[in-house]
């Protein structure tokens, strides 16, 4: 008999279908073709609160998806324990991806904080101790980015949890920075903006 007579069943489990990797549409297109098939299953998490975003009413009837909230609201270095963080490792093509991959799933907003501190830190020179948070609020400010400190709070708290940012106390003050070489920090703005 044929696979198909006999009714064999095929799940595909994906991790993070609103990655980065997978974000555009041809990938979503093919997958929701696939998940379309009569045995084949697809069981598949999102990282995104907008993820379903991705998916125009066409796709969302192919994948026909069943939605389980499975949110653990554990802290997201909590979720990420069992894995080796990359950012702490600094090694120059693994913090470079970390960082790329981290700023790509955040809004464009965010994504301006992070240019923006990280433009102001690699214009400082090497000397930079940081810059502190009232300071780089105005900036922000000045360039539409935030529209109260609790936004600006919000989102370094969200750049915190990932480790693209540090604070660290300097004359009596703390302030922010990158925790990355000047030289891998250059490849990233050149990279990605």
């Amino acid at each position: 008999k044929q696979w198909y007579q006999r009714r064999v069943a095929i799940t595909a489990g994906i991790n993070n279908i609103d990655g980065s990797n997978l974000r555009n549409d041809k990938s979503q297109q093919v997958l929701a073709e696939l998940s379309a098939i009569e045995h084949v299953h697809v069981i598949a998490t999102i990282d995104h609160i907008n993820a379903p975003l991705l998916w125009d009413e066409q796709k969302a009837k192919l994948f026909n998806w069943l939605w389980f909230d499975c949110t653990t609201f554990d802290k997201y270095s909590d979720e990420t324990s069992i894995e080796t963080s990359l950012m702490v490792k600094q090694t120059g093509a693994i913090a470079l991806s970390s960082m790329t991959h981290v700023l790509r799933s955040l809004t464009p907003n965010a994504r301006g904080i992070f240019k923006l501190l990280a433009t102001f830190q690699q214009e400082s020179g090497p000397d930079f101790q940081g810059i502190t948070f009232q300071d780089f609020y105005i900036k922000c400010r000045e360039k539409f980015l935030v529209n109260s400190d609790a936004t600006l709070r919000t989102q370094l708290t969200e750049f915190k949890d990932h480790m693209l940012i540090k604070t660290r106390h300097v004359d009596g003050s703390e302030v922010l920075y990158i925790p990355v070489e000047p030289k891998i920090l250059q490849q990233f703005l050149e990279s990605e903006f």
